[in-house]
């Protein structure tokens, strides 16, 4: 439900619900919408989605710990919505642009019944192409207009929070901070991974990335002090500093997604086709016999 201070986002994500190619298993099937008048002649707005019965990430990550195959699962099906959404699509008249969400965090991801995810929450969501960009149906372009100052605070990368984003190719550079994003929501997955604490009775309670630095309510000035000046990375346990195997490629997957650098990051089809070699290495019975860090050198050639 939408009330009416925000019925610019109800039109936004009614708007990117209808373009072609939207049905994906990893993104909310849309089924309608409802635009209604309240007793007091106030506008209401509802968009009809699919149901995800485990809730949102953070709240299912905050009650439970994950095994490695339900790791992958999660961060696969995370990658490949966000991969989705980048990726423009045509077949004859039917044109998907780039659609970049701009607000990627453990609340806007939802857990399905098969503990596969869900992106949702598309309000902030932006059609692409190139430097132009398009709200409502209307073409705007980047570089006359900031677009960038958007999204949670805590999931920012370092171009956001110092507003130094370069608006003239915002295709590339939203993409990246999109990218960006889903590196802390891999982090809070591997936090939360009992296969990756095999020395630790316990695994560690949940914590929302930067907790540590800023707390659990940061204002704008913290985060840019935290990741911007003192350089700030999602921080991992002591034995995964000089991990192999599945804890190395995790942690040198959330390091590339999250570098100070946009263009040095990861896409999010890279992070989907690491994360489908971690699978079918570590996950994959098949592959048991053989040595899992040559198979990972292998696999990892890639990207």
């Amino acid at each position: 439900m939408f009330p009416l201070h925000y019925s610019q986002y109800y039109f936004n994500e009614k708007d990117i619900y209808a373009l072609p190619f939207m049905d994906h298993p990893s993104l909310l099937t849309y089924y309608g919408c409802d635009e209604t008048m309240t007793k007091e002649g106030v506008a209401s707005y509802a968009l009809v989605l699919s149901y995800c019965s485990g809730g949102t990430l953070q709240d299912y990550l905050k009650a439970n710990t994950i095994d490695l195959t339900t790791f992958c699962k999660m961060a696969l099906s995370t990658s490949a919505g966000l991969a989705h959404l980048h990726t423009e699509m045509r077949s004859g008249d039917k044109w998907k642009p780039c659609v970049t969400h701009r607000d990627v965090n453990t609340k806007n991801i939802l857990v399905k019944s098969d503990l596969t995810c869900c992106l949702c929450d598309l309000g902030l969501g932006v059609k692409i192409t190139g430097s132009h960009y398009y709200t409502l149906g209307e073409e705007q372009h980047a570089e006359t207009k900031s677009i960038n100052d958007v999204g949670t605070l805590r999931y920012m990368a370092p171009e956001v929070l110092e507003g130094a984003v370069n608006l003239r190719d915002c295709e590339a550079s939203l993409k990246q901070i999109d990218v960006y994003a889903l590196g802390l929501v891999l982090w809070e997955m591997a936090t939360r991974t009992s296969d990756l604490y095999p020395n630790q009775a316990d695994v560690p309670q949940y914590a929302l990335p930067f907790e540590k630095e800023v707390g659990v309510h940061p204002s704008l000035e913290q985060m840019r002090t935290a990741v911007c000046r003192n350089k700030a990375r999602p921080l991992f346990n002591a034995e995964w500093k000089h991990a192999s195997g599945s804890g190395r490629l995790i942690r040198e997957t959330v390091d590339d997604c999250t570098d100070q650098d946009g263009e040095a990051r990861l896409t999010a089809l890279c992070v989907h086709e690491r994360l489908s070699s971690l699978y079918r290495v570590f996950c994959n019975p098949d592959t048991k016999a053989y040595s899992h860090d040559f198979l990972l050198r292998m696999s990892m050639r890639t990207c």
